[in-house]
């Protein structure tokens, strides 16, 4: 249906972007609640500095930072590039997203996917932590979907099952080890939650080439801070594995059936 006509791609794509934008900012106010205990619920937006109470104005997303000169339009403090970094990096997803999956309903469920790891990323970027919230609220929803589209049968759920478990629990054992070895802790417990998470929705194959993207992208990540000067940081895994997700998601399947031909 994207496809039908340039039009309809143009206006379907665009609204995409738009959508992309829109859930940004929300998930963006979100992380933040979620990451300092605060109610997502209740409370209305307000600017970090002075506490004022955000208008309609203040809220389009991408366009308020533009117009506003990327700074508070009331205590004139700067407002951190991140957040219109976020906005972008979102609407382009949404259209990247939409363009994969074409018009249908497991376009929804792939968005949402996105959402989940967008917000799992921010939270674990502020304050190092994968909130059990977002993994079960992912899991729950993989089952709806699955018991409403999807042919009901006992092989096939215990199929989804196994695909999350196929490197969740290999990699739940292995920390164990480590651990009992280094008398440390080796990975977070959220790391591995959100592993079982992405092979629900990615499949087993797909999920073990995310983790092939994520551990290439956690060892960037690990050398841009090493070349950081003053105090070492934790290096949050959880962005990782949500960068390598999406890109499983979108050209993984392609890497695979390639990959595979080689062989044949």
């Amino acid at each position: 249906m994207l496809y039908l006509s340039p039009v309809i791609t143009v206006y379907c794509l665009s609204l995409a972007f738009v959508l992309g934008a829109v859930f940004a900012s929300f998930l963006g106010c979100m992380g933040w609640r979620m990451s300092r205990g605060e109610s997502v619920m209740k409370g209305r937006s307000h600017c970090d500095t002075c506490g004022h109470t955000l208008g309609v104005r203040d809220l389009i997303p991408i366009i308020s930072y533009v117009a506003r000169k990327g700074r508070c339009a009331y205590c004139k403090e700067r407002i951190p590039v991140s957040s219109l970094i976020g906005e972008l990096v979102l609407a382009i997803l949404f259209v990247l997203t939409t363009m994969r999956f074409d018009i249908s309903v497991k376009l929804i469920l792939m968005l949402f996917f996105v959402c989940i790891l967008y917000l799992i990323t921010l939270t674990d970027l502020y304050e190092q932590i994968i909130p059990n919230s977002c993994i079960l609220v992912a899991i729950v929803v993989r089952f709806i979907y699955y018991f409403v589209f999807e042919s009901f049968q006992w092989e096939t759920l215990l199929g989804l099952v196994g695909n999350g478990l196929a490197l969740s629990l290999p990699m739940l054992i292995l920390v164990l080890i480590m651990e009992k070895i280094l008398k440390k802790e080796a990975m977070g417990g959220g790391d591995i939650k959100l592993v079982f998470v992405t092979g629900m929705y990615l499949g087993w194959q797909q999920n073990m080439l995310m983790l092939l993207f994520a551990c290439m992208i956690g060892v960037v990540f690990a050398y841009m801070q090493a070349q950081k000067e003053g105090e070492s940081v934790p290096i949050p895994f959880g962005p990782s594995l949500a960068i390598g997700s999406v890109i499983s998601m979108l050209v993984g399947e392609q890497i695979i059936t390639w990959y595979l031909s080689l062989f044949y």
